[in-house]
């Protein structure tokens, strides 16, 4: 599964990480996701422009919870 931003501001509003955990028939899964890395330079450091894209590999029998630690995208 892959999700991502799609508002406007989604290279500038981090809400990683996100963690998405199942507890289901005695079986725990916990995973948690970061975005991708930045790939823009200003001069010497980088421009701090992150895609907010998360990919994971989910059981899709089983239900899961997801928990932003920032606002989550409207899109």
């Amino acid at each position: 599964m892959v999700f991502e931003s799609r508002d406007g501001d989604k290279r500038d509003r981090s809400s990683q990480p996100i963690w998405i955990n199942s507890t289901t028939e005695g079986s725990t899964f916990y995973n948690k996701l970061n975005a991708f890395m930045d790939h823009v330079w200003d001069g010497f450091y980088t421009g701090q422009l992150r895609l907010q894209k998360f990919p994971t590999l989910i059981d899709t029998t089983y239900d899961y919870n997801f928990y932003y630690s920032g606002t989550p995208a409207g899109k």
